[in-house]
């Protein structure tokens, strides 16, 4: 299912391409294919994440790009996507919110710096820019709308091509080879550093916190506890009185 999501991938960014030399077409005459196309897709990706066992998280936001992708394809079919104007504004706001989940999901490994969260970054805020021109494109290039489209497909297959690949496969441990074996303990030795490291700064912040409260004296702790100006102040005049 992994080369399945790759090929589903390469077939947007093909389409896509097409499409962005067809200016002239309206997305009418190409909604058909271009439903079926989000149908297969979006299939694919449905059925392609329960493969990524051991990888719970990364298999569901496959899973949540598959459904997305699912329906849009089928209202694309039913009719309910096909004008020229609406149809990018639709295709911009899905590779718009594509291009969030994932710089979330590079955010989630910001603090490794791998591979994963530089193809996650790169991929993300590729999603993101084109997401939000959609919406400026009249203000900038005024490109066809046919045009917009062609880009957000070729988007979002470079999005699907990436997680076929950057999705790993774990395989059952009983076939694992040595090395692989050896280069799970030391992923998981690097993520039990990260988390010990923010478990270290939690402690130390909380202690210092604590030794900030010690010192504190309680009337400066407790509002309650503080005199109010407005109360205990003494009158002058009244003060001036007694004296006379």
């Amino acid at each position: 299912m992994r080369f399945l999501t790759i090929i589903t991938g390469i077939f947007f960014i093909a389409g896509g391409v097409y499409l962005v030399s067809q200016e002239g077409i309206t997305f009418l005459s190409v909604a058909f294919v271009i439903g079926v196309l989000f149908l297969v897709a979006g299939l694919i990706e449905v059925i392609s994440h329960n493969a990524y066992r051991g990888d719970e998280d990364a298999g569901s936001w496959v899973l949540i790009d598959g459904l997305t992708t699912f329906v849009l394809g089928a209202l694309i079919i039913l009719g309910k996507i096909s004008q020229d104007i609406v149809a990018p504004q639709v295709m911009g706001l899905w590779v718009l919110i594509t291009g969030i989940r994932n710089l979330a999901k590079a955010w989630e490994k910001i603090e490794v710096r791998n591979s994963y969260f530089y193809d996650h970054l790169f991929v993300g805020l590729l999603n993101l820019i084109v997401g939000l021109y959609v919406f400026f494109n009249a203000d900038i290039f005024n490109l066809a709308s046919i045009t917009l489209v062609g880009i957000c497909i070729v988007v979002q297959g470079i999005n699907i091509t990436n997680a076929g690949i950057t999705i790993r496969i774990l395989k059952p441990t009983v076939i694992k080879t040595k090395e692989e074996m050896l280069t799970d303990a030391a992923n998981k030795a690097r993520e039990a550093q990260i988390a010990a490291r923010e478990a270290l700064e939690a402690a130390k912040a909380a202690q210092s916190e604590f030794r900030e409260v010690a010192l504190t004296p309680a009337e400066m702790l407790d509002k309650t506890l503080i005199p109010n100006p407005s109360e205990n102040a003494e009158d002058p005049l009244k003060g001036l009185s007694q004296k006379l």
